[in-house]
Order: C-alpha cells, then sequence, then structure tokens
C-alpha cells in the first residue's frame, strides 16, 4: 500500500508542478508566479521525497537501464543539460534590492 501511495504522490506532484509551472511561464504574470510560488514550493518538496521513495523501490530496474550503453548515455546527456541550465540560470546577474524586495513580498504571503 505504501508503495501504491508513493506512486500517486509522484504523479500528482508531477501534474501540480508542470501544470503551475506551465502556467506560470505562460501567464508572465509576476502577481501570479508570487501565488503559485507556495503551491509548487509544496509540490516540489512532494515530488522530491516520493520520488526518492521511487527510485529506493526501483533500483535494480534502474541499475538494469544504466547497465545499457545507450540509456548510460542518455543519462549523461540529461544530466549535463541539467547542470549547464542551472549554471546559466545561477550566473545571470540580478539586482539584489529586487531580490530582497520580491523575497519580502513572498514571506507575507506564504505566512
Amino acid at each position: 500500500m505504501f508503495r501504491q501511495m508513493i506512486s500517486l504522490t509522484l504523479l500528482v506532484s508531477l501534474v501540480a508542478l508542470s501544470t503551475s509551472g506551465i502556467s506560470m511561464i505562460v501567464l508572465g504574470s509576476l502577481e501570479f508566479q508570487l501565488q503559485m510560488h507556495p503551491v509548487h514550493k509544496i509540490f516540489g518538496i512532494l515530488l522530491t521525497l516520493s520520488g526518492a521513495f521511487h527510485i529506493y523501490y526501483n533500483f535494480t530496474a534502474i541499475k538494469k537501464y544504466l547497465s545499457k550503453r545507450k540509456m548510460m548515455l542518455f543519462a549523461l546527456v540529461m544530466t549535463f543539460i541539467m547542470v549547464a541550465l542551472y549554471a546559466i540560470g545561477v550566473s545571470k546577474p540580478i539586482d539584489p534590492v529586487k531580490i530582497e524586495q520580491i523575497e519580502t513580498i513572498m514571506k507575507t504571503m506564504e505566512g
């Protein structure tokens, strides 16, 4: 039963994160992004936790996938893309005063 709950949590979290993320991109409104941020963050945590359990329960299958050369290459390429996008995102300069203002607003909304 625990595995079923993990799978359903993973599914619902994926749907919540993808729909809230896509909505934030499409609408492009800072107000909407601030409204959705708590939802996006909570389901991000749920996705991470349920994903970790999913990996734990399916580790044998994952090792089998990675034993195939094409799948290992695919995983490495995806990991490289992820690291590159993180590096690009982190290297963008942002005004610290604006960051402080946004963080203050987000803390107020989450509280």
